[in-house]
């Protein structure tokens, strides 16, 4: 028995003096900037001393479990004790060369604690430690199981077969790539209308055009990098970088001689929604929106004169006064970014955050940079005509594919411009979305600090679902694209072609989901030319795969899943018969897709009661009478 305890002490002992050292290997000195970057110890007459003294030895860096690592040198390892989240690091340090010591197992989601202390009073001893930010890691595998998961594929694949064109999607959580997937072909109708399976599938690498997702990934990172580094503030006036934009006698409102980037980014900055400079006929005040000669003056199919004609463009109301989302903000932002850094928009963005990310599927003009069209999602089926609706100078009547859709960005911006025309995938943009949620840098590079991003992302006072530029979900007011779910903080942006992200800082989770809903034919090009056949599925409507994915935590969620399954349907119905101008074949062919899912699903319990209800054959006679 005594031999027994002795043991046990011994076998204890033995394991707290030899705990796993941490695995190190010797580096090159770091290159790039990181989240943490400091010298030990920080010395009385150094700026950064500080009194109370233990704020010397302690700082926080953001990680996540299972990754991390200290880049560190060091003349005496012996003088320095090192702790994560209050472990110590045991790791066999060389002296006075760069090592790299993996703490992946001590990191933790969200903020850690770093401790270096000097043990040692040696006046010459000194240790310098760098911390890169996280970097995606790719653990879709361990998610194949995941109902969520599987009903997002059940789902989007049924809308496909039923009408839908096309979506690739990316989740990540704390770090990791959790689900990322491609559905459906590159071009899903011909330009009559019909339906075509010869096209090319989707892969992940697909680029899809993004619309409004410029706005965020272009521009306001851009705008970000520059307020970080010191090279732009966001009080300062528009006319500080172009000394014509200022008002005039005749101007019915003014604001523009003190009109300020923060008031543009906020969307208060007075500018009509839609000027449709590249449009000489559009007349706002008609009918059918065309007027000959009618935008004679704010007309330009001509990049070099778009910033004059947005000069010339008349304030609909006071700076400051309203909030009204404009394409002309970000066209005008994109200008001053040009003008400040004297670079293009697009050589600007190609040469700060695609070439050091080494992204491979993000850029403008991807006809321009070795892609084909097979390889871009394609978009309007007869050119910007809105299957014929709409016509003026110069109006692509082809599908468009591998051409940015958006007609100021296309026709009058030569397809580089603030508010549209950047190309990507799903991977590459869930590698933007970490930034954020690195709070300003990815691996050995730092774009923006983080106090610039707080700035960026916080709540405006006078409308909560917009910060700088970014969409916000608030309490609710964002739900239906972002989720219910998502934290209140959380940030992103939707896209006309069809295009959403997600950003959820507190959680540490992105969706991305990519489609290209106008790649469907129009409904009813008299009554409405902008309501496309894809809009009418819930893939193209967000909300649905935003949920799932934000709710995909669960172990087991099959019974939830299926019950919410029957609820939708049963809720679809009844919206369908109470209103009758959503009873379009797309709503029909929606509803449709809900009735196989559940269909596919029918072995679980729960909707195989269900499919046997009057309820079930009743909604399937609605659809099959149709």
């Amino acid at each position: 028995m005594i031999f027994s305890i002795v043991l046990s002490i011994l076998f204890f002992t033995s394991a707290c003096v030899f705990q796993k050292k941490m695995e190190v290997k010797e580096i090159n000195q770091p290159k790039g900037s990181y989240q943490v970057s400091q010298s030990y110890p920080i010395k009385a007459d150094d700026e950064a001393f500080d009194s109370s003294l233990l704020t010397n030895q302690v700082q926080t860096f953001h990680g996540y479990t299972g990754q991390g690592k200290l880049l560190l040198r060091t003349n005496d390892s012996e003088a320095f004790e090192i702790y994560v989240n209050g472990e110590q690091v045991l790791a066999n340090l060389l002296d006075k060369t760069w090592q790299q010591v993996d703490i992946s197992e001590l990191t933790k989601n969200g903020d850690n604690d770093l401790q270096v202390s000097q043990v040692e009073n040696d006046s010459t001893a000194k240790m310098d430690i760098k911390i890169p930010y996280p970097v995606l890691e790719d653990k879709t595998d361990d998610y194949v199981s995941n109902d969520n998961f599987k009903l997002m594929d059940q789902f989007i694949n049924a809308e496909i077969e039923n009408g839908f064109s096309s979506a690739q999607l990316v989740v990540t959580k704390n770090g990791k790539i959790i689900k990322s997937s491609a559905y459906g072909n590159v071009n899903a109708y011909n330009q009559q209308g019909k339906r075509q399976k010869n096209s090319p599938k989707v892969t992940e690498n697909t680029l899809y055009d993004l619309a409004s997702n410029t706005k965020m990934y272009v521009t306001n990172y851009a705008i970000q990098k520059l307020v970080s580094e010191g090279e732009l503030d966001i009080d300062q006036k528009v006319s500080e970088f172009f000394p014509e934009f200022k008002d005039k006698e005749s101007d019915e409102i003014k604001g523009k001689d003190d009109l300020t980037i923060r008031e543009i980014l906020q969307h208060q900055a007075g500018f009509p929604a839609d000027p449709q400079y590249h449009n000489k006929n559009y007349d706002p005040e008609a009918d059918d929106l065309t007027t000959p000669g009618a935008n004679e003056e704010l007309y330009t199919q001509n990049r070099s004169k778009v910033m004059e004609k947005i000069i010339a463009t008349p304030l609909e109301y006071e700076p400051g006064t309203e909030t009204m989302y404009s394409d002309v903000d970000y066209m005008l932002l994109g200008f001053i970014i040009e003008e400040l850094t004297q670079q293009r928009l697009d050589e600007y963005m190609d040469q700060n955050y695609v070439q050091p990310l080494n992204l491979q599927h993000t850029t403008f003009r991807p006809l321009d940079h070795n892609f084909k069209k097979d390889q871009i999602a394609a978009a309007e089926l007869q050119g910007n005509t809105r299957d014929g609706a709409v016509d003026f100078d110069n109006i692509r009547k082809q599908t468009v594919q591998g051409e940015v859709h958006d007609e100021k960005a296309f026709y009058s911006m030569d397809g580089v411009s603030g508010h549209a025309g950047l190309f990507a995938n799903a991977k590459d943009l869930a590698v933007l979305t970490q930034i954020t949620m690195n709070r300003g840098g990815y691996g050995s590079r730092q774009f923006f600090d983080e106090d610039t991003m707080d700035q960026f992302i916080k709540a405006k006072d006078t409308d909560p679902s917009f910060g700088l530029g970014w969409r916000r979900k608030g309490q609710q007011l964002y739900s239906w694209a972002f989720s219910p779910l998502a934290n209140t903080d959380t940030v992103g942006h939707t896209g006309w072609t069809g295009t959403l992200t997600v950003i959820d800082p507190v959680n540490n989770m992105s969706v991305v989901l990519l489609t290209n809903t106008k790649n469907t034919p129009v409904v009813d090009n008299k009554k409405d030319p902008n309501d496309f056949v894809g809009d009418h599925f819930l893939t193209g409507q967000y909300g649905l795969i935003a949920t799932l994915a934000f709710d995909s935590d669960k172990e087991d969620n099959q019974a939830a899943n299926n019950s919410k399954l029957i609820d939708m349907l049963n809720a679809k119905y009844r919206y369908m018969k109470a209103n009758e101008k959503e009873q379009t074949p797309s709503d029909y062919s929606q509803l449709q897709a809900l009735i196989d899912v559940i269909d596919k699903r029918k072995g679980d319990k729960e909707l195989a009661n269900f499919v046997q209800t009057d309820q079930f054959e009743k909604i399937n006679k609605f659809v099959s009478d149709k």
